[in-house]
């Protein structure tokens, strides 16, 4: 490999080198299209230093995803201004202590060279990498795009680590800061880690700013800022920090929520692809809000086909009845969607026997392994003749990560199209409403999580919890009634399904559906609404249209309606234990906010305005 004499030696290395003028120009925004992709987990590992010296933790942790006494290092100095000269050798000693296998250095200031097929061979056998500091500019300009890129990615898809510090930061995300104490210059980065603009030396060189002004530039991205003595350690969807100081994460504001900041310190983690999300749709929502409008909800309806929507639990023989009649009975082609469960497919067996026990004889199992699967149209044939499709209980947000915004879920809404069936339970339900419930990667304590508040939309306008009674979910639905007046919030109770065609919900199994439907203002400012909360037995049914309850059929047998009582911080719910009727058209006083309990450990969320 070619050494290269390095640039005048006079440079103060206490800061960071500026780039050439020419690479400080400023890109001008970039269009809202360029930020609509898809957050997927990464592959490999990151780990992603804000500078500064570095506690042994750091190391500690980047040798542990090498292979620690069988890594093969390979450390690129390039954005060092000592790069390819004798006084580059203390700073590469401390690697040669490290009881790894071997230790490369890797460096040249030739583009040509960084494309040949020899200069980088080396990394063919690399489990690590690591990134020196410096000047950032100087590692893009000669490996972006050429072999040694290539390679670089092959380590990572072979579940190989790269790291850096610094300038070797930087160069993580696509977007790259360049430059500019206040007002960032950007460029194109290695692009490791899509979706985020990284920031280093972050709290100690005072860049939130800059960090703030890079998101308006470029919108649908999360910002992460790095500060120094700590490191962003990126495995999976995973962020998790080491080191002395914090990583502060910035969603950007937008016209309807303010920015959002997290402070995320060692030992603490967060999911980056629920941030990635909640950027791209806070970018989406001043392009295109999501519609709870009440014209939106006046269209609450299936116009084709059948939805069958199972609260959870002991799924009733009637429901799975009703599922492969609307099919179009057993000869019916159907499919399981199994996805919800996990990311490797479960047996067939496990997935499709309740149907086939049940006498369907042409039953299929779907379970994509990536969203490029989903955009597979061989994978998609399944669906194409199929009459039913049902959805297994499990985690919703992993059909959010599978399908939302992909073909696959044109062939979903295509069943019903054609006067099919979709069901699901569980998860299954919640995925089915416009307005996606505890769809948070970290726990299905929140009823909502920015960033995963979308679901499938085969009912519109409508939120679909689950489990409901059984887990005391009404305080839940009531808070996400009161926020989005608008939308029809509906609970189900375990062994409990809904068959909904048309306008009309009906409801059979063993407990209740609860719909909060109607909304009227409490008073003339509208700062306090009233609910008309319906409680749907089994036998019973429910108009969208008319919001009433309709073909009762035993009047005179009547569901206790939940009491909510009401104080200036909370809300109180409790099941009203009287055996007499109750009137369940009697208005309920709400407040107008209300919050799920935040979830242990999480990192402290702060917004602009100090919320």
């Amino acid at each position: 490999m070619s050494i290269y004499a390095a640039p005048p030696l006079h440079v103060d290395l206490s800061t960071e080198v500026e780039p050439p003028v020419s690479a400080m120009l400023p890109l001008p925004a970039a269009p809202l299209e360029m930020a609509m992709w898809a957050p997927e987990p990464i592959e490999g590992s990151l780990v992603i230093a804000g500078g500064g010296v570095l506690p042994p933790a750091i190391f500690e942790k980047f040798m542990e995803l090498a292979g620690d006494s069988k890594a093969r290092l390979v450390i690129i100095p390039t954005a060092s201004i000592y790069a390819g000269t004798h006084e580059i050798e203390p700073k590469i000693d401390p690697w040669r202590h490290r009881n790894a296998a071997s230790v490369h250095v890797l460096h040249t200031r030739s583009r040509d060279e960084a494309n040949s097929e020899e200069f980088s061979q080396i990394l063919d056998q690399a489990t690590g990498v690591w990134f020196m500091g410096g000047n950032q500019n100087w590692i893009t300009s000669v490996y972006a795009e050429t072999r040694t890129e290539a390679r670089l990615r092959a380590l990572l898809q072979r579940g190989g680590v790269i790291g850096g510090t610094s300038a070797g930061a930087a160069i993580m995300s696509q977007v790259m800061i360049t430059g500019g104490k206040y007002y960032p210059q950007l460029g194109e980065g290695l692009g490791f880690l899509q979706g985020v603009v990284v920031d280093q030396h972050f709290l100690k060189r005072q860049r939130e700013t800059r960090l703030k002004s890079a998101l308006t530039l470029r919108p649908g991205h999360v910002g992460v800022g790095i500060d120094e003595g700590t490191a962003l350690v990126v495995q999976g969807r995973r962020f998790d920090v080491v080191g002395e100081s914090e990583v502060v994460v910035y969603l950007p504001e937008n016209s309807r929520k303010p920015l959002k900041e997290t402070r995320i310190s060692h030992g603490r983690s967060t999911d980056f692809v629920t941030l990635c999300r909640a950027a791209i749709e806070r970018a989406a929502e001043d392009k295109q809000p999501l519609d709870l409008s009440r014209s939106a909800i006046a269209k609450t309806q299936v116009p084709q086909g059948t939805l069958v929507i199972v609260g959870g639990g002991a799924t009733p023989a009637a429901a799975i009845e009703r599922f492969i009649e609307a099919a179009g009975g057993p000869e019916a082609p159907m499919v399981v969607v199994s996805n919800a469960l996990g990311d490797e497919a479960p047996p067939a067996s496990q997935v499709v026997n309740w149907l086939t026990k049940a006498g369907a004889r042409h039953v299929s199992q779907l379970h994509t392994s990536s969203r490029a699967e989903a955009h597979d149209p061989e994978k998609a044939k399944l669906l194409e003749t199929a009459r039913g499709v049902w959805f297994t209980g499990g985690r919703q947000w992993r059909l959010v990560d599978r399908y939302l915004d992909t073909p696959m879920l044109s062939h979903f809404q295509n069943v019903l199209k054609r006067g099919g069936v979709i069901g699901g339970t569980s998860a299954g339900a919640s995925i089915q409403g416009s307005y996606l419930v505890r769809g948070n990667p970290d726990g299905n304590r929140e009823i909502s999580a920015e960033g995963y508040e979308r679901g499938f939309g085969f009912l519109p306008g409508v939120a679909i919890d689950q489990h409901f009674s059984e887990r005391q979910r009404l305080a839940d639905l009531v808070s996400l009634k009161t926020r989005y007046p608008e939308l029809v919030a509906m609970g189900i109770d375990e062994s409990t399904a809904v068959i909904v065609k048309g306008t009309q919900l009906e409801v059979i199994g063993k407990q209740t559906v609860t719909i909060l439907d109607r909304t009227e203002s409490h008073d003339s400012s509208g700062s306090e609404r009233r609910l008309e909360p319906a409680v749907v037995r089994s036998g019973e049914a429910y108009d969208f249209a008319s919001q009433k309850r309709i073909a009762i059929a035993d009047k005179s047998a009547q569901v206790d309606s939940p009491a909510v009582t009401i104080n200036s911080s909370s809300i109180n719910v409790t099941e009203n234990k009287s055996s007499e009727a109750v009137d369940l058209e009697k208005d309920l006083a709400l407040p107008a906010t209300g919050n799920s309990p935040p979830a242990l450990k999480r990192p402290a969320m702060r917004n602009s305005a100090g919320q």
